[in-house]
C-alpha cells in the first residue's frame, strides 16, 4: 500500500478535499477574523492577497496570544480593554499570518504526508495552478482512503 500513497494525487482524493474552509483578504482586521473563527468550527483561517493567491493563515491561537500579550502589560482591566479593541480593529490578519504550506492537485500523497510531517500540521491547504486556495486536505482523509484501499484489496 506505501506504493499506492506514492503513486495517487490529491487529484485522485479530490472528493476528500474540504472546500468549506474559512478564507479572508490578509486585509481583514483581527477582531473580523476572530469574529469568523469564533461563529465557525474552524481554528485557522487562510488568507488571500489581492490577486486572491493564497498567502497566509492566521490560527485562532495567534489572536488569542495577541490578547493575552497586552493583557499582561495592564494591571486593570478596565483599561486593558481599549487596547485590546484598538489592536483587534487596527491590526490586519496578514500581520500576523504564518506561511501556509500548500499543495497541488498533482502532489502525490506520499509528499503531502511528508509536508504535513515536516510543518507539524494535520490539516493543508490544496491550491489550484494560480495558487488559489481549493480547499484543505487533512490527514484523516488520507487515513481513510488508505484503509478504505486496504479493505478493497483484502
Amino acid at each position: 500500500m506505501k506504493s499506492n500513497l506514492e503513486k495517487t494525487t490529491v487529484r485522485d482524493i479530490a472528493r476528500l478535499i474540504n472546500t468549506s474552509c474559512l478564507t479572508a483578504d490578509a486585509s481583514t482586521s483581527l477582531e473580523k477574523l476572530a469574529q469568523m473563527l469564533c461563529t465557525s468550527d474552524r481554528y485557522k483561517v487562510y488568507l488571500n492577497d489581492l490577486e486572491g493567491h493564497l498567502c497566509g493563515v492566521i490560527q485562532a491561537k495567534q489572536i488569542a496570544m495577541e490578547l493575552l500579550r497586552l493583557s499582561k502589560n495592564e494591571e486593570d482591566a478596565e483599561e486593558m480593554l481599549p487596547a485590546q479593541a484598538f489592536m483587534l480593529n487596527s491590526r490586519q490578519g496578514g500581520e500576523l499570518a504564518e506561511d501556509a504550506p500548500a499543495v497541488f492537485l498533482t502532489t502525490k500523497l506520499g509528499a503531502v504526508l511528508n509536508m504535513m510531517e515536516q510543518n507539524n500540521i494535520r490539516e493543508i491547504a490544496v491550491v489550484d495552478e494560480d495558487e488559489k486556495l481549493i480547499g484543505t486536505l487533512e490527514a484523516k482523509h488520507i487515513l481513510s482512503y488508505y484503509l478504505q484501499n486496504k479493505a478493497a484489496a483484502l
